[in-house]
């Protein structure tokens, strides 16, 4: 077993010369991640509500079991679990009161967990991996992530997992959503049996502040009749890969709005249009 100061000072450094990783670019649908032996350093990461924020879910929870079927599956059709539910008159007959739960929404908070490393690894063929570890520096331990043993085929643009292919298609979120707006790719994947409904999904996105590249993995197995869970998995990987700029979408908000600057500047010269008395007198001389 590695001793805890070699595991942080594996952590400390992107390049793993144990993996001799392939020289050809990488895909871009793998975004950032880098090949050639590097790996980017980044955290999996976890959303906090606050209290407040809680107490108001399990009282949504419970009104959703009241809501009549029909109504029901349109919710759940668009529902996302990282994002502001939307205002539902059935949930928040008072509009207040959902201005109240956004509000509290808003004060999630996304916190670290545990540092991880992840690279791309070319495998030939034009097939790629994703060679990634979480590093937990206390307990002396490194372990790989369960997306390395997916393999990226770059010429139809899938992923293949133990399950099956994972089809593309795009992302796009925008600032109701926990980890910001990003845009980029998720590719999902459904099989349905006669004993179970298994579901998985792997998205690669990158804020469109152009600070944080996001890795999501999803997996989740239920019984086909009753829906009762047989498995769950689900890890959010965070990576800086560069520095932090506005948002498009809060950007175009600000160019909207006029600042306090602009006004001030319309005010003056409209003082500068008026004439002092002295220079109309001299006007008037000049006339005589």
């Amino acid at each position: 077993m590695k001793s805890i100061i070699s595991i942080i000072a594996l952590a400390a450094s992107p390049l793993l010369t144990a993996t001799a990783f392939g020289a050809d670019a990488v895909p871009p649908a793998l975004m950032n991640f880098p090949g050639n032996g590097m790996r980017l350093t980044g955290e999996s990461v976890s959303i906090a509500p606050t209290p407040e924020f809680v107490a108001m879910q399990k009282d949504v929870s419970a009104k959703l079991q009241k809501l009549p079927p029909e109504e029901l599956v349109k919710f759940f059709k668009s529902y996302n679990p990282d994002s502001l539910i939307a205002y539902n008159s059935h949930i928040w007959p008072k509009r207040e009161d959902y201005e109240k739960y956004k509000e509290e929404w808003k004060k999630t908070t996304i916190n670290p967990i545990q540092k991880v490393q992840l690279g791309a690894y070319n495998r030939e063929n034009n097939e790629w991996s994703l060679h990634g570890v979480s590093i937990n520096a206390f307990a002396g331990r490194v372990s790989p992530l369960s997306i390395s043993s997916l393999i990226y085929k770059a010429d139809s643009n899938v992923w293949v997992s133990t399950n099956g292919e994972l089809t593309p298609s795009s992302v796009e979120t925008t600032s109701d959503n926990v980890y910001g707006a990003r845009t980029g790719t998720i590719w999902t994947l459904k099989k349905e049996d006669s004993l179970s409904i298994i579901q998985e999904s792997l998205s690669i996105t990158r804020r469109t502040n152009g600070e944080f590249l996001y890795l999501t993995y999803n997996f989740s197995e239920r019984t086909t009749g009753s829906g009762t869970m047989l498995a769950q998995g689900r890890y959010v990987l965070r990576f800086r890969v560069g520095p932090a700029a506005p948002d498009p979408e809060s950007t175009a908000t600000a160019k909207a709005q006029p600042t306090e600057n602009s006004k001030a500047d319309d005010s003056q010269k409209e003082v500068k249009k008026e004439e002092s008395p002295r220079r109309q007198k001299r006007k008037g001389r000049r006339r005589k």
